[in-house]
């Protein structure tokens, strides 16, 4: 059974380019901080953007350091495939790199994907980077999802991680209060 260290769970965020026109200014950080000023609980985060596969791994090992562990959401913000992140328009970042890069430093992390399609992919193949990165949980989307429902869906979901501890609960919650929307989304949470 997964069980988180804290109710509290700091988010961060790591958000790729959505635009080839970097004068387009659409991102997830304005829910974030939506999230820090508004909810009753302490939540932090931390955003950064990175579009290359160095800058990605970089975001990782800082992520990683001992002074950020009490960020215990992995907020991965791309475009994605299935089985994949599309850092940039020319590089997509497979889950079994991904899995490379965060070999073992994950535990006691929840590692949530939002970009449409990238779990698409079996149950066994992310069961399988579950265990590769030693993560509580991997959440995401199974097939392509609106900006505005998805980046809502997340905040709703990273709300109701503040107040369980048990992956088991906070999926049952989930499904019990969002389950419209769970379904639309084809949102799916993974754990032991």
């Amino acid at each position: 059974m997964q069980t988180s260290l804290h109710y509290d769970k700091q988010i961060f965020c790591i958000e790729g380019d959505w635009h080839h026109d970097l004068r387009q200014k659409d991102s997830i950080e304005n829910a974030l901080k939506f999230m820090e000023t508004a909810h009753v609980h302490k939540i932090r985060y931390i955003h950064r953007h990175a579009s290359t596969k160095e800058e990605l791994l970089n975001r990782i090992n800082q992520y990683t350091a001992k002074k950020y562990e009490e960020f215990s959401i992995f907020y991965l913000a791309f475009h994605g495939v299935p089985n994949g992140l599309k850092l940039n328009p020319k590089t997509i970042l497979s889950l079994d790199e991904l899995g490379e890069m965060c070999e073992g430093k994950l535990k006691n992390k929840i590692l949530h994907l939002g970009s449409c399609e990238t779990l698409k992919i079996s149950k066994s193949q992310i069961k399988s980077l579950l265990h590769q990165t030693g993560a509580l949980c991997i959440s995401g989307f199974k097939k392509e999802v609106p900006f505005i429902s998805s980046t809502i869906f997340d905040v709703l979901y990273f709300e109701m991680c503040q107040y369980y501890k048990r992956m088991s609960v906070i999926e049952s919650n989930m499904k019990k209060y969002y389950g419209k929307l769970i379904k639309e989304l084809e949102f799916i949470m993974i754990y032991e």
